[in-house]
């Protein structure tokens, strides 16, 4: 039992070390978008982005938000190819789980809601 805890902590610690590439695991990349052929899922998405996440990631999804400067680990730039290479599943999971400061929001949004923030996350590719 003692190791158990020992290991969870280690791995926990491994996965919040600022400046390590965030992976999510690759069964997230087989997990079906609920999502895929809804019209609408970008604008639904982007309500909630504006509603949550821009603090953080900035109007326009580039890490420049107010509350950017406040945090150890610059939020991601959503429009970089390094988060646009990504599935629509890896980046749900990140937004369903979260890490380190970057907080879950399994338990604050709708399974809909986190799939429709994953489109609204694609329309902020640059060009």
């Amino acid at each position: 039992m003692r190791t158990l805890v020992l290991l969870t902590a280690i791995v926990t610690m491994a996965m919040s070390i600022p400046g390590d590439p965030w992976k999510a695991p690759a069964e997230a990349d087989r997990l079906k978008d609920p999502m895929a052929d809804n019209p609408k899922a970008a604008a639904i998405g982007g309500k909630v982005f504006r509603s949550l996440c821009w603090t953080c990631h900035g109007p326009q999804g580039r890490g420049d938000g107010p509350n950017a400067a406040e945090l150890k680990v610059r939020p991601a730039d959503l429009g970089t190819a390094m988060v646009q290479d990504q599935s629509n599943g890896a980046l749900f999971w990140k937004i369903t789980h979260g890490r380190g400061e970057m907080a879950s929001y399994e338990q604050v949004l709708s399974r809909e809601d986190r799939w429709a923030l994953t489109h609204h996350i694609r329309t902020l590719a640059h060009p």
